[in-house]
């Protein structure tokens, strides 16, 4: 994890933006704020000049509802390299599923305490996927209840053998390694060797980004 995370801002109103860079500063051990944004243009124009590690944006943006997730949206395609975080107003299935569908890597919610959101931040430029329990509960119940997502490239073939698509279906509603090893009539090990070559070939290194790459791809779909 880098020693100085820069951030950056855009959130409901100008004075709430400003008393959350003002926030974050006070931490400046762990934070600078490359800018607060009061606008979805304004904040890709400023990740373009300055490409801060991590945008945490509204979900209620410029009277928009749901601008903080189409401005998500905008950032996956346009600058992949900043992780962002969509700050809810409370904590719903359908926005922490539309957060993470849009490119999210973390949700936090304007109730939690501001120390959460610093947590939340460390840990999303650090590589992480930040959500409570009973979020990553919708996240897994979604998938359960979807058809499964053909994973493929940008031309529409497919990137995972027949066998990697059961395992990812399995893997994705929670069944643990031995399971599937059971219900695949396969070791073990095999089952390990079958997620290392998904990991790999999809560029990701746990279940939780597996999920999250799965619900991205019906997105995409």
């Amino acid at each position: 994890m880098p020693d100085l995370i820069t951030v950056i801002v855009a959130v409901r109103t100008a004075m709430a933006s400003q008393l959350l860079c003002r926030a974050l500063r006070e931490q400046r051990r762990h934070f600078t704020v490359a800018s607060c944004a009061d606008s979805p243009k304004a904040l890709l124009k400023q990740v373009a000049e300055q490409r801060p590690d991590v945008a945490v944006i509204s979900a209620n943006l410029d009277g928009d509802p749901r601008g903080g997730i189409k401005l998500i949206r905008e950032l996956r395609l346009f600058a992949p390299t900043t992780r962002s975080i969509l700050l809810l107003d409370s904590s719903v299935p359908e926005q922490v599923i539309d957060a993470f569908s849009a490119g999210a890597k973390g949700v936090a919610c304007q109730t939690d305490p501001f120390e959460v959101l610093c947590k939340c931040i460390r840990c999303v430029c650090a590589g992480q996927i930040w959500a409570n329990s009973q979020e990553l509960q919708w996240i897994v119940r979604t998938l359960r209840e979807r058809e499964p997502a053909r994973i493929v490239d940008a031309k529409g073939i497919a990137l995972l053998t027949k066998r990697e698509a059961q395992v990812v279906s399995m893997a994705v509603e929670g069944l643990p390694n031995h399971e599937i090893a059971v219900k695949l009539d396969v070791s073990d090990h095999t089952v390990k060797n079958h997620l290392f070559r998904i990991y790999e070939k999809l560029g990701i290194s746990n279940r939780m980004e597996l999920i999250l790459y799965v619900i991205g791809s019906r997105e995409r779909s």
